[in-house]
């Protein structure tokens, strides 16, 4: 068993995250987990991530907060308990809308088919 307490998980940045703390909680570093790994996104007021297309398949799942989602030419508002499924190649964006901390989980599925 593998288990990652809140206070342990690692911080972690990546290229085009804005006004966000991203702590990896299971996989790469942190685990055995294979060809998936899982983070928690905390989103600072006006917290934003530009848009990209990654060969990944992304689940965001909200847990607290507001987010705007943009994927390709589609744009929706999301809440705790709403979740987004990102295929690979799909170009994502995402901010947080209502002054206030968000938090989302992450799971990287590396390769989704």
């Amino acid at each position: 068993m593998y288990v990652t307490k809140h206070k342990d998980a690692l911080e972690y940045q990546a290229p085009g995250h804005h006004n966000m703390r991203m702590y990896r909680i299971q996989g790469q570093e942190v685990s055995p987990l294979n060809g998936v790994w899982s983070a928690r996104l905390e989103l600072e007021p006006s917290g934003y991530v530009v848009a990209k297309a990654s060969p990944a398949a992304k689940l965001y799942i909200v847990e607290r907060g507001t987010i705007e989602f943009s994927v390709n030419l589609e744009t929706v508002r999301i809440q705790a308990g709403d979740s987004v499924f990102v295929l690979p190649g799909e170009e994502r964006s995402f901010k947080e809308v209502n002054n206030s901390q968000a938090v989302m989980y992450l799971v990287m599925l590396e390769n989704y088919s």
